[in-house]
């Protein structure tokens, strides 16, 4: 049986194949702990990045409870295995599943609002988080935090136990997981709940006159993108070995909407390339932190007023302008 390959998907695979292998290799290359500990960073705020890019970018809500999430699933996790001596795995999975169920309880009356006001909401609601995170001492530890939490280790059927509480191997875990993470949000946004998502996104009232329920959808994409946070707050925990009611503060949300806005919600390598700049960014500003605000001030400013649709929108529209000139030359 004769079959023929599109030469196009052939060196898209290839490309991807080699950026996966590229990644993956680093920890032989470098071995430098200092860029390791900056690529780990990048890594987990690229996912917590990529559960607002989904709510934000793709259906069209700012929401400000990510950073509730990203602080519901890392507390989850260090209990789990703090407090409970359960595995990290174990952490990993309900720092997946908590934050998705509340999600979706808190999203039924929040995405009935509009916009705007689903803003003022989300943020009431990561007001409300880092308030149970001081105060409910019995179980947080409130401003003591919570110190001692274990590396993940992985027991393979009693063979061979992995071991992550090295650099290089966390850092592999992490990209793994990203890895994972972007291959299922390329699949999302290109699937029939994606293109359902996009109809929300562009006229809602429209979405709902041809039979989509948008409620339902929203709910679905709220619920996943909390999914998302938790396991960047899982990872978190787990490699800083340490968690307070800071992580419910507002840097981590500041972080994540600089990475989101202009590295280009509604692309799914925008917040890659934002998270590699906005991660090394910080640690160049360490000596003049007071400067830090202004420069990301001035950036977002900059962004806002000459590439509203960040660096990965704009290289997506001269990507497409390409292929147009193409289609009309030949």
């Amino acid at each position: 049986m004769a079959f023929r390959l599109d030469a196009k998907k052939v060196g898209r695979l290839t490309l991807y194949c080699a950026v996966v292998v590229a990644v993956l290799i680093v920890p032989f290359f470098i071995q430098s702990p200092y860029i390791l500990h900056i690529l780990i960073l990048a890594g987990i705020y690229l996912i917590l990045a990529q559960s607002l890019n989904l709510m934000l970018g793709y259906v069209g809500f700012l929401s400000l409870a990510q950073t509730a999430f990203f602080g519901i699933g890392a507390y989850t996790s260090t209990i789990l295995t703090v407090s409970y001596k359960q595995p990290f795995w174990i952490g990993l999975l309900l720092a997946i599943i908590f934050p998705s169920i509340i999600a979706a309880v808190v999203g039924i009356p929040f995405l009935r609002l509009s916009r705007h006001s689903f803003v003022i909401s989300t943020l009431g609601f990561l007001l409300i988080c880092w308030l149970i995170a001081r105060n409910w001492v019995e179980v947080t530890r409130g401003p003591l935090g919570i110190p001692g939490i274990p590396s993940p280790t992985l027991n393979l059927f009693g063979v061979l136990e992995l071991d992550f509480s090295s650099r290089p191997a966390y850092y592999m875990l992490v990209m793994l997981l990203v890895l994972i993470i972007i291959l299922f949000l390329i699949k999302l946004v290109n699937s029939r709940i994606g293109r359902a998502f996009i109809a929300i996104r562009e006229d809602e009232a429209l979405a709902q006159s041809v039979g989509i329920n948008t409620l339902k959808y929203k709910l679905v994409a709220f619920s996943i993108s909390a999914a998302i946070a938790g396991v960047a707050g899982s990872l978190f925990a787990h490699y800083i070995t340490f968690l307070d009611p800071t992580v419910f503060e507002f840097y981590n949300l500041e972080n994540i909407l600089v990475i989101t806005l202009v590295g280009g919600s509604g692309t799914v390598g925008g917040p890659i390339l934002g998270s590699i700049i906005f991660t090394i960014l910080p640690e160049a500003l360490r000596v003049a932190k007071e400067f830090r605000l202004i420069v990301y001030g001035v950036i977002l400013l900059f962004t806002v007023l000459l590439m509203p649709e960040g660096i990965g929108g704009r290289f997506k529209a001269y990507m497409h302008k390409r292929r147009l000139k193409g289609v009309y030359a030949s």
